[in-house]
This record gives C-alpha cells, sequence and structure tokens, in this order.
C-alpha cells in the first residue's frame, strides 16, 4: 500500500496556506503552490526510483531549495530521512554510513556552492548504496551531533517529537511570526535551523529568507532587500555583522537568536549599539531539541532564559539533564552512556548534555558555565573526501540537473 500525500505528519503544514502565499525567498520568491507542485513532482521521480515508505534515505551537499523539496517530498514518501551537513565527510562519514546503513543517498551540487552558500535550485545525485538497511525504527528524521567529542552520532526524531517540539516553538514568546520575513543563517541540517526555523516558520506563517552566503555584506544587503524582522544565526554570524561599523540601520529588525554557542559580551553590547536590537540566545542539543529560549536577549550573554515549555530538567553535580521519553539514539551507545534510562517498562529517562549550569534561583533562567566532555580532534575525523566513501558503497547513480531527477 503506498503512502497517500496527505496521509504524512506535516502534510498540513504544506497543505495549508493560500496558492499565492509566500514560503521562502532567496534569489527569487517562492509560493506555497510553487512549492507543492515541486514537492509532487519530486515525490513522483523518487518513487520511481523506488523509494517507498519504510526507505533510509540519506540527504546532503549544497543548501538549496531543492534540498527542502526534497525532504518534504521524501517525507511525504513516508522514507526516513537521514539529513547531513557537507561537515560529514571523509573517515567520518564513512564511519556514519556504516552504521546507519541508508539504501540511498542524494547529493545536491551547484556551481561554487561551499559551506554557508545558498542556491535556489541545483543538481541532484542519486545513489543506490551497498548494503542498506530499511527503517528499522518509527523515526522520520535522522539528524547528526557536530562530533565535537568524537564520531557524530545519529539521533532518531519521531514525527510526535518534531509536533511537540514545533508546539513549544510556537509558545515561546518573541519567535517570528505570521508575515514576517525571517533570514535563516543557521543552516538546515542542524536541529534549530529545521525545526526553530524553516518549520517553525511554515507552522506559523513567517516567511523564511536566505541570504547568497553568510557573509556579513551579504547579509546586510539581504536584510535591506527583503526588509528583514528577524535573524536566527550563530555567533559567528552576529560576530561579523557586529563588526561592521558603517553598517547601515535596519529598520524592521524585531529580534536576533543566537544558537550553537555562547555569545561573547562585546558582540551583545556592539551589535545593540549598531541596531536596536539585543542579541536573544537560543540554547538546546540534536538529542533533545531545543530546552530554552532568551529571544528578546533581556538575560544576557552565558544565560539562555528559562526552560521551554514542557521542557523537564535536573542538575545532577552541575550538569544539565533533560527529560526524554527514550532514547534518542540510533545505534546502541558506548559506555558512558549519556542516556540514562530509568528501568523496567517505561523507556524513558534523562539525557546526559555534558554541559555545566546553573539555575537563577530569582527567574529560573538557565546560565552556562561550561562544557564537561574535552573536544575532538575534527581534522583527522573529517581527512579525506565525500566522493571517494560514497564511490566505494555505490551500486546505482542518477543524476538530475536543474533541481530535477530523470525518469
Amino acid at each position: 500500500m503506498t503512502l497517500r500525500e496527505t496521509d504524512w505528519w506535516g502534510a498540513g503544514l504544506l497543505a495549508g496556506p493560500p496558492t499565492d502565499a509566500p514560503w521562502a525567498a532567496a534569489r527569487r520568491t517562492v509560493t506555497y503552490g510553487q512549492l507543492r507542485t515541486q514537492v509532487a513532482a519530486l515525490r513522483h521521480t523518487l518513487r520511481s526510483y523506488g523509494i517507498r515508505e519504510g526507505n533510509t534515505v540519506a540527504l546532503q551537499g549544497a543548501r538549496s531549495f531543492t534540498q527542502m523539496w526534497a525532504l518534504l517530498a521524501l517525507w511525504s514518501c513516508g522514507a526516513q530521512v537521514m539529513l547531513m551537513g557537507p561537515g560529514l565527510r571523509g573517515r567520518e562519514l564513512g564511519a556514519v554510513l556504516d552504521r546507519c546503513r541508508p539504501q540511498y543517498h542524494l547529493s545536491f551540487d551547484a556551481p561554487g556552492w561551499a559551506a554557508g552558500t545558498f542556491h535556489d535550485e541545483c543538481e541532484v545525485l542519486v545513489r543506490r548504496l551497498v548494503g542498506g538497511r530499511p527503517a528499522r525504527t518509527p523515526y522520520c528524521l535522522v539528524q547528526f551531533t557536530s562530533g565535537s567529542t568524537g564520531i557524530a552520532k545519529a539521533i532518531g526524531r519521531t514525527p510526535g517529537s518534531l509536533t511537540t517540539e514545533l508546539g513549544r516553538f510556537r509558545a515561546i514568546g518573541g519567535m517570528p511570526r505570521n508575515g514576517e520575513k525571517t533570514l535563516l543563517l543557521t543552516p538546515p541540517e542542524h536541529s534549530f535551523g529545521l525545526i526553530g526555523g524553516l518549520l517553525h516558520a511554515m507552522n506559523t506563517g513567517a516567511v523564511p529568507v536566505f541570504a547568497p552566503d553568510t557573509g556579513a555584506r551579504s547579509v546586510l544587503d539581504t536584510c535591506r532587500t527583503h526588509h528583514i524582522a528577524a535573524v536566527l544565526g550563530a555567533p559567528a554570524h552576529f560576530a561579523a555583522l557586529a563588526a561592521q561599523d558603517d553598517a547601515p540601520p535596519l529598520p524592521r529588525l524585531r529580534v536576533a537568536i543566537s544558537a550553537g554557542d555562547v555569545l561573547d559580551r562585546r558582540v551583545h553590547r556592539r551589535f545593540a549599539e549598531l541596531f536596536g536590537v539585543r542579541v536573544g540566545q537560543a540554547y538546546g542539543t540534536t538529542e533533545t531539541g531545543i530546552i530554552a529560549v532568551d529571544a528578546a536577549g533581556e538575560h544576557g550573554p552565558g544565560t539562555v532564559g528559562v526552560p521551554a515549555p514542557g521542557v523537564q530538567i535536573r542538575l545532577v553535580s552541575g550538569e544539565l539533564q533533560v527529560r526524554l521519553p527514550g532514547s534518542p539514539y540510533l545505534a546502541q551507545e558506548d559506555p558512558p552512556a549519556r542516556f540514562l534510562a530509568d528501568g523496567g517498562r517505561d523507556p524513558g529517562g534523562w539525557l546526559c548534555t555534558r554541559d555545566l549550569v546553573e539555575v537563577d534561583p530569582a527567574d529560573g533562567a538557565l546560565r552556562l558555565l561550561g562544557r564537561l566532555d574535552p573536544p575532538a580532534d575534527r581534522r583527522s575525523l573529517t581527512a579525506g573526501t565525500a566522493q571517494r566513501q560514497l564511490a566505494a558503497r555505490t551500486v546505482v547513480r542518477h543524476l538530475g540537473r536543474g533541481g530535477s531527477l530523470p525518469v
């Protein structure tokens, strides 16, 4: 039996808005009508390659509308999508492919693409991989940790967990709202970029906007051209913007939220001086999703706001732990385990974030104090090319151009 287009978990996000409503913008604006057409066409083509409900498919490559259309098309097929960033390469990519065993790998390519660039449409290369396995779990999405302490870990998200997190973002004050153009600098393969950025925008009526690249000048030009109201990025993005002493004013800017690391106090102060907006912070992990957000930047650098609605936390010897309904890991953990199961019939437990945190007794806001784990040597883990790792595991290749796939 084939999954119908209206049966997947996010069908309402795709089908709800009017045909002429703007979905997203980059060099051009894409409406929801055009989005639905592109997703339906990709769904049909991907099914012609044999991709069905329960298949496992990795996505990797140039950030683009094409990549996002493919993600939505695969979900509508009922596939389990493994979203891989361009930084996953070399020995680490080989290890991840061997552990996760996706049946297909879709890569996206465009002239001049690099980390931080965005392309409206691009070529798609579909590979069927050796030894791929169908999904053995209920996860619709598999994301990967940053690998800051070793080989990236595969994290599974169920449709229910994504829906719950979207509800949390909607309930958090200050997040992008209906009609606001929101510049997304955080990449979609990251949890905050995908769920707090793209999917939250679709859930609330905000309009995601993508700059051609994440350099400060390109970002400022995009903000002026599109009358940006919200910017979601990483500390490095805001540091680059704060260094532009001759930056023009951004009168439409209402909120700026940094995620991925602690924001420097000097950047926080200088950005507010230049643009009249305090940079807020969002804190979470790939395993847990969002934990806390201070969208308005009221608490200042180092403090990430109070826990998001429905998030349960505890401190054990200073380490923050977050309650989860079950282990988020796709594979069995190597000791010491990060997920501490309750045991018995209840699969729930506590996720050890390895972050040292203190809680402000006055308002419950979380302040980050440091990490417990030493960083790994990322250069040795990612040495080599993705092409070599993929070539050794490929059975069949199909190439499409201009964002389409050959039938």
